[in-house]
């Protein structure tokens, strides 16, 4: 990844990485979009819907690293929350569409993208362990691109 300073860069990132989710979501048939994914317990179409959550997770990264703090649950916490977001995303994709889910993709992306707008030039470098994975603010709109080819390894296709 392309260590990222500025503002523009961090734009241009999260570009590239909408497209690639856009291609990802448009390539899916409506009978894979319901298949069960490689990724225990979604479907193609919910794991599309996770994506497009984490669309927005740059603000909650951007947040603590802009400080130099770091963002580590202790492990039981982690378990918890890895449940929640197993089920949220099952209810919260029950009538997601490929249109609904890109949308969605989108709002969450706005988020981010206002994230950029207020770090200042010395920040971009600030960081710490988010995760279990050292990241600096820059690092962190780099994050989205690299969270959907993750997935995109995970869809079942025909």
């Amino acid at each position: 990844m392309t260590e990222i300073t500025t503002a523009e860069a961090a734009h241009a990132e999260l570009d590239q990485a909408r497209e690639a989710f856009r291609e990802l979501v448009g390539g899916l048939s409506e009978s894979e979009w319901n298949r069960t994914s490689n990724n225990a317990g979604w479907t193609n179409g919910q794991l599309c819907w996770h994506i497009a959550l984490t669309a927005s997770g740059g603000t909650m990264r951007v947040s603590r690293l802009r400080e130099n703090k770091d963002m580590q649950p202790p492990g039981p916490m982690m378990a918890v929350l890895h449940l929640f977001s197993l089920w949220l995303v099952r209810i919260r994709a029950r009538r997601a569409t490929p249109a609904s889910v890109l949308a969605y993709f989108d709002e969450r992306l706005a988020m981010t993208r206002g994230a950029i707008d207020t770090i200042a030039d010395d920040e971009w470098g600030n960081g710490g362990v988010f995760l279990g994975e050292r990241t600096t603010v820059g690092d962190s709109f780099g994050f989205l691109r690299d969270h959907i080819s993750e997935h995109a390894a995970e869809l079942r296709r025909d």
